[in-house]
């Protein structure tokens, strides 16, 4: 009965806490920066400001904090975005903006430009395309739409929300 009793215990026991996972470091981390990154033409796919840059130690995805985009429009124009942080993957084929995520488009013949605010962004350079699956505010000269999940093509300056839209137009007073 005694042994019986030792085993019972000694299974009840918790098992030992693995030891802690080894620290990743970065291969490299970039203060205070630009970076122009270039698409398999040679062109350029985007380009970057930000206080802090880290890539990951197997130098396929980087991640930054404070970051200010550019992506280049078909027209010569700029989409540009910043957020609280943004991750790329190896490549630059999709960028993801997180954290207060604000994307303004380029100027419309008249001057105006499209400008929608997410908590997250995630931008695919190579398509022309960014979506969102959060609530999402487009504002653009003189209406406000807000809806859940955001289809934007940036080459067609196109951009859709995808449920629970709401609109309001308030024309600017002369």
């Amino acid at each position: 009965a005694g042994a019986l009793t030792g085993v019972a215990v000694w299974n009840l026991q918790p098992a030992p806490k693995p030891p802690p996972p080894e620290p990743v470091h970065s291969d490299y981390i970039l203060e205070n920066f630009e970076l122009t990154s270039l698409n398999d033409q040679g062109k350029e796919s985007f380009s970057l400001t930000a206080p802090h840059l880290e890539r990951d130690p197997g130098g396929k995805s980087l991640t930054i904090a404070k970051p200010r985009f550019a992506f280049p429009d078909k027209q010569s124009g700029r989409w540009e975005g910043s957020s609280d942080t943004a991750w790329v993957a190896e490549k630059g084929v999709e960028i993801r903006l997180n954290g207060d995520v604000h994307f303004t488009g380029p100027p419309t013949p008249s001057g105006d430009r499209t400008r929608f605010a997410s908590k997250s962004l995630r931008v695919f350079p190579k398509q022309d395309l960014a979506l969102s699956d959060d609530s999402v505010t487009v504002t653009r000269s003189d209406s406000i739409l807000q809806g859940t999940g955001l289809r934007a093509d940036m080459k067609a300056h196109r951009i859709s929300l995808l449920s629970n839209v709401k609109g309001r137009y308030a024309p600017r007073r002369p």
